[in-house]
């Protein structure tokens, strides 16, 4: 989720006019995040119908979809198609993470609601948490290439609670 002030900074700095463009540079934000910030490289998707990103974890996914909106995210109104993507998904998805600007008070349920019936972990974090969390490990591991973020913590149902993660 892009918020509206970010839309702005980006339309006046000449950086992204349209929503598309916006939305891209999103992805590719996020896909900087995991690779630079927390030593995780991102798999190469193929084909069109898929998330906006996926990591290895262990025998297993972490799928990822930005949600570029200016109000919080409804999970309710996107579970569908991410439901769509962890079913067709090549190997088990141990979490599916959903960045968006803010999330419904009813989402958090949901998420639980879809672990208890699917096993899959939906996991709600905000652009700026992932970016937080992305930016104090790389100050915490260095540039050690053994210093790859421990995906596990990320790995919690409804909000994400950086309280969880030891840093």
């Amino acid at each position: 989720m892009i918020p509206h002030i970010f839309r702005q900074a980006l339309r006046t700095q000449q950086l992204a006019f349209k929503d598309n463009e916006i939305e891209r540079k999103f992805e590719g934000a996020t896909n900087y995040l995991f690779e630079n910030k927390m030593n995780h490289r991102p798999l190469t998707l193929l084909g069109s119908n898929h998330p906006d990103g996926a990591i290895s974890f262990r025998e297993e996914l972490i799928y990822w979809d930005n949600k570029s909106k200016e109000t919080p995210v409804n999970l309710k109104d996107h579970l569908r198609q991410f439901d769509e993507y962890i079913k067709t998904a090549e190997k088990k998805v141990a979490c599916f993470l959903v960045i968006g600007p803010d999330f419904t008070p009813e989402s958090s349920l949901v998420a639980m609601q879809y672990f208890v019936e699917n096993g899959t972990t939906l996991t709600l974090i905000t652009a700026g948490e992932l970016k937080e969390l992305a930016e104090r490990w790389k100050a915490k591991a260095g540039t050690q290439a053994e210093g790859a973020f421990p995906l596990g913590y990320l790995i919690q149902p409804g909000r994400f609670n950086r309280q969880l993660v030891p840093l």
